[in-house]
């Protein structure tokens, strides 16, 4: 039997059948395998186990009675539905194969730092994770994505998560949908009509109420931020915006984070969104600050971003960005601008410090740049 310790977990692989002809041996084979490593918990992989017999069921329970932190992976759905008829679900984790996915020939229909969007037929779509590859992460996001949906935000319904090469995605059913980013450049005659809807997603994640204790607290989150540019920005700096940061009401109502253009999908005349790993609960000037930041901040310190990551110009980007606030806020004057950029900056500064990417410093240097000038010219970042 095959079998691998790596950092404390032993995983088992068991292959083929498990009946009563073989389940002796087996059982024999992996008490030899415990008794001789050091763990602290034992992974059975499944992954290549077609049948499993009453024997082999006697295996695994012997095995959970002996070890209590023994869990199942990669099981087929015909044993996952066995193990469920017999109650081994109840009193043990058992995780199921996903599904593959062969996106081989699809179309991209949206693309970003940490997720791609493939059309895989006129009903389905794939959301590739780039740089994601814990499954327990994006169960963390269906899981809020539900959670949105049900109190009255428009989410995509997710249906499962599904391997693709050697990334994770999530399957959505989508009928004849294309992004913001798509409407707003194939249809520039409906500008006012998809900015109109555009704020009214925004204003309904941004007043819908979720006392969740478990969802991250947005404002907590800037904070834990800022900590980590104290050496960046100085005291002078850091005090100053840990003070503002400080001053920004609490809410219970949910801040989406990354609410641009491509993470909307248009079904009709419903927007939906597809992207909710951000998804936080605060004030309303952290989504605004969030959005800034695609849509102007990065083009800032690298010029052609916009292009590159939107896929649309840096005037586009711009005017998109004045035009929502001004919807969003009633007014666009300099100083709700500025408030809201001091929000982003924070965010941008410590983006640069996290993410190690080739443009990183230019990210830094200029994001302190400009907080710091910000900073001197505003007491508070009230936006009305």
């Amino acid at each position: 039997m095959r079998y691998l310790l790596d950092n404390e977990i032993l995983t088992l692989y068991l292959e083929g059948e498990i009946n009563s002809s073989n389940s002796d041996n087996i059982e024999k084979e992996i008490e030899e395998i415990l008794s001789s490593n050091t763990f602290k918990c034992v992974l059975l992989d499944f992954s290549d186990l077609r049948y499993i017999s009453s024997a082999g069921l006697r295996i695994i329970l012997k095995l959970k009675q002996k070890y209590d932190d023994i869990h199942i992976i990669e099981a087929s759905l015909e044993i996952f539905d066995v193990l469920s008829m017999t109650g081994f679900t109840s009193i043990m984790d058992v995780k199921k194969a996903l599904n593959r996915v062969d996106i081989k020939g699809a179309e991209i229909i949206g693309e970003g730092f940490f997720s791609t969007v493939y059309r895989i037929d006129k009903d389905t779509i794939i959301k590739v994770f780039n740089r994601v590859s814990d499954p327990g992460q994006i169960e963390r996001e269906l899981k809020l994505a539900k959670q949105a949906f049900v109190l009255g935000v428009p989410t995509a319904i997710s249906y499962d998560i599904v391997r693709v090469d050697d990334k994770l995605g999530v399957r959505f059913e989508m009928l004849d949908c294309i992004t913001l980013k798509n409407a707003f450049k194939d249809y520039p005659e409906r500008y006012d009509e998809l900015l109109n809807k555009y704020v009214e997603l925004l204003k309904k994640i941004n007043s819908t109420e979720c006392i969740d204790p478990s969802l991250r607290d947005c404002k907590q989150f800037f904070l834990e931020k800022l900590d980590k540019q104290k050496d960046v920005l100085g005291d002078k700096y850091y005090l100053k915006a840990k003070k503002l940061l400080e001053s920004i009401p609490d809410r219970e109502t949910f801040v989406h984070g990354d609410c641009h253009f491509k993470n909307i999908m248009i079904q009709g005349d419903d927007f939906l969104l597809i992207d909710m790993d951000t998804l936080s609960k605060g004030h309303p000037i952290f989504e605004l600050a969030l959005i800034r930041a695609p849509y102007v901040a990065f083009e800032e310190n690298e010029p052609g971003n916009t292009a590159k990551f939107l896929g649309m110009s840096k005037d586009f980007c711009q005017k998109l960005y004045e035009d929502t606030i001004e919807k969003y806020c009633g007014s666009k004057e300099q100083s709700i601008m500025d408030k809201i950029a001091i929000i982003c900056y924070i965010h941008m500064v410590w983006w640069g410090l996290t993410n190690r990417i080739e443009n990183n410093l230019n990210i830094i240097n200029g994001s302190k740049e400009r907080l710091i000038s910000l900073l001197d010219k505003y007491d508070d970042v009230d936006i009305g």
